[in-house]
């Protein structure tokens, strides 16, 4: 998986062009596509369009829909940075997966 959520001063061509040479170097290396990671105002900004074979894994937190648009490839939904769950005790990450477990089982690296 790749995380990419700020520019830092490259401008969005350059991102592209360095996120498209690091997406082919892991897959050359792993056999497999990366995720990509990102908020969904950063991927409509300057992902929308491109990668759209690549699987997403969209932060867009405490919403009752993603919103990501029709035709998006998105896997998974970050929905919440303050989740609950027994026997941590502290907050974490709530992520849905778009599928059923068949689904999810197809989705996993062998």
């Amino acid at each position: 998986m790749v995380d990419i959520e700020q520019l830092d001063g490259t401008s969005p061509e350059r991102m592209r062009k360095e996120l498209t040479t690091f997406l082919n170097k892991v897959e050359d290396k792993t056999g497999v596509k990366p995720i990509i990671y990102t908020g969904l105002s950063f991927y409509k900004d300057y992902l929308s369009g491109y990668f759209k074979t690549y699987p997403l894994w969209i932060a867009h937190y405490h919403r009752e829909d993603l919103n990501a648009g029709k035709g998006t490839n998105w896997w998974f939904w970050q929905h919440s940075d303050r989740a609950r769950v027994n026997g941590i005790n502290h907050t974490v990450d709530f992520d849905a997966f778009k599928g059923d477990s068949i689904a999810f089982e197809r989705f996993l690296l062998r």
